[in-house]
This record gives structure tokens, C-alpha cells and sequence, in this order.
């Protein structure tokens, strides 16, 4: 897809924008209360985040405080910390595009080729 087909896309986007700052407003609020969770060890450590990438619960088995393998269980919460942040950024993106119509990373391509290129083209 050349550059001024994603101009096009990116400006049929824009035009459907409406009011922005409502929608804004709208997202803002379905990230908060979106839940999403990751887990590690086979459930020993499980990590719940709003969508919006807010950690909101820590679940650690009780067997884990039992263990003396305290660098394992540094690893299980950094590793479902770190997935339950991956699926929050993924949420967000889903969400974004569902109340905005579009994902502006989508347009990411367009605005690096533009730089590349010296900016927009004449017209």
C-alpha cells in the first residue's frame, strides 16, 4: 500500500472521529473497568490489571510462602506481571479501535515513511 492510499485511510479515519473528546471520555472509563488477568506456575501466581494497565489484585498460593525458593517466586510474579501487562496493552488496542474506529499505532507506518520522506508530499 503506497503512502497516499494511507493518507486516504488515515484521513477517512480522522473524518469519523466525531466528537473526540467524548469518545475519549467513553474509552477511558470501558478501560478502567475491564479486567484482565495473567498467571504463572500453573496458577501459583496470578496478576489482575484493568485494561488501562492498573495492577489491581495479586494472588500468590499459600504453597508459595511454604517454599524456600524465594528467587522462584520473584520470577512467577515478575513473569504474570509482565503477561498481564502485554494483555492490557492488547485490550486497550481492541478497545481503541471498537469506541474510536481505528488504533492510532495503526497509523505508526505512515508517520515513519513520512519522516523517511521529508515529510508530508505537496500538493
Amino acid at each position: 500500500m503506497g503512502i497516499f492510499e494511507q493518507m486516504k485511510q488515515m484521513r477517512e479515519a480522522f473524518s469519523q472521529l466525531g466528537n473526540i473528546k467524548e469518545k475519549q471520555e467513553e474509552l477511558s472509563k470501558r478501560l478502567a473497568q475491564i479486567r484482565v488477568t495473567a498467571s504463572a506456575g500453573a496458577g501459583m501466581v496470578e496478576v489482575t490489571a484493568s485494561a488501562d494497565g492498573i495492577l489491581t489484585n495479586l494472588n500468590i498460593n499459600p504453597i508459595m510462602f511454604n517454599a524456600d525458593d524465594k528467587k522462584m517466586l520473584e520470577d512467577l510474579i515478575l513473569s504474570a506481571t509482565n503477561e498481564v501487562q502485554r494483555k492490557a496493552k492488547e485490550t486497550m488496542a481492541h478497545e481503541m479501535k471498537n469506541v474510536l474506529g481505528f488504533n492510532p499505532s495503526d497509523f505508526e507506518g505512515v508517520f515513519n515513511q513520512m519522516q523517511k520522506d521529508g515529510g508530508f508530499p505537496p500538493v
